[in-house]
């Protein structure tokens, strides 16, 4: 991979040099070995920062929406999966597509951090990563730690639908293979859930929406959750929310109304990054709630995942003669 961080970091430098863009929004290293975090560069020095590894996780399309009042022109890193927010927000016109130069890299899986920090010693300074195909081998100045793909990536790079991202300016680095294999359901746990009797589904959302914290982590990392002011704070300013519904207090009933409005809020539009479940501290599995509605929207109405096609109408904004109507 070090040839693709050379030329990122190359085409980065230049276009802040040339001032096509004022930031480029990557990745660089974080505290541990394991850790990669959001970048803003804003000059030819700070591009030199710049990194991709296979801890590069974050989605940073979200990113772009913190300028989408201005007129600043931006650039951005993006993966497979980040690729399609860039097409999420310019659908919902919070973005437009002219003020942003996407950089594209092939990906090849992003390890779990977790299944990495139980071999590899945190404190170690990662030197060098090289994607071998079907594993990794991190190199650090504690010595060489090879990973097998297929036991140490996350879930959903195993279930991957598109490794190369669906859009780009600048495509960076060599094509890699996709570490999803062939032949993969990518719905596989939603069937799973909607075989359960409905009595034990739930208990199983019971007892993960009782731990929910409210602290709308989920929210705020998500590219489809793009309005000005989120409806879940419309109502009453903040300082009085603890006097109605919109409380932040542990009240199960009132988690299930925030997860399943959002989940209503997003169909259609979550694209399938996964950055929900990842951020949340509590571990609801958050991406399987979304993922039945997109499920069903596939089998339904035959729509791809959101923000695949830039010219596909959204499912909620669009309507035909033939649609199903069981419910009638």
């Amino acid at each position: 991979m070090k040839q693709a961080v050379e030329e990122l970091r190359r085409q980065a430098a230049g276009l802040l040099k040339e001032e096509r863009v004022k930031c480029v929004i990557g990745w660089t290293q974080g505290t541990d070995v394991a850790r990669a975090v959001p970048f803003f560069a804003t000059s030819v020095r700070q591009a030199a920062r710049l990194t991709w590894t296979p801890f590069c996780v974050n989605n940073l399309s979200k990113y772009l929406l913190n300028h989408r009042y201005d007129n600043t022109p931006l650039a951005v890193v993006v993966k497979g999966c980040d690729s399609r927010g860039i097409n999420r927000l310019v659908q919902d016109r919070q973005f437009v597509r002219e003020r942003v130069v996407v950089l594209g890299l092939p990906c090849g899986g992003m390890l779990d951090r977790e299944k990495v920090l139980r071999v590899v010693d945190p404190g170690a300074a990662l030197q060098e990563v090289e994607d071998r195909g079907s594993e990794y081998m991190l190199r650090t100045d504690k010595g060489e730690y090879g990973f097998e793909k297929r036991e140490a990536l996350l879930s959903k790079c195993l279930e991957c639908e598109h490794n190369i991202p669906v859009v780009s300016d600048l495509m960076i680095g060599p094509q890699v293979p996709s570490p999803a294999g062939s032949g993969i359901d990518r719905f596989a746990g939603v069937r799973e859930l909607e075989t359960r009797d409905p009595a034990v589904r739930s208990t199983f959302w019971d007892r993960h929406f009782a731990r929910c914290l409210r602290c709308y982590a989920c929210r705020n990392v998500c590219p489809a959750c793009n309005c000005k002011e989120c409806s879940f704070e419309q109502a009453v300013p903040g300082w009085q929310q603890g006097a109605c519904w919109l409380s932040k207090r542990n009240h199960p009933g009132q988690n299930y109304l925030f997860h399943l409005i959002r989940m209503f809020h997003v169909a259609g539009r979550c694209i399938d990054c996964g950055e929900c479940a990842r951020v949340c501290p509590v571990n609801i599995p958050l991406r399987e709630l979304y993922r039945k509605v997109m499920k069903d929207a596939e089998e339904l109405f035959a729509m791809k995942t959101p923000g695949t096609d830039p010219e596909e109408v959204p499912l909620l904004s669009t309507y035909r003669t033939d649609d199903p109507e069981e419910f009638s």
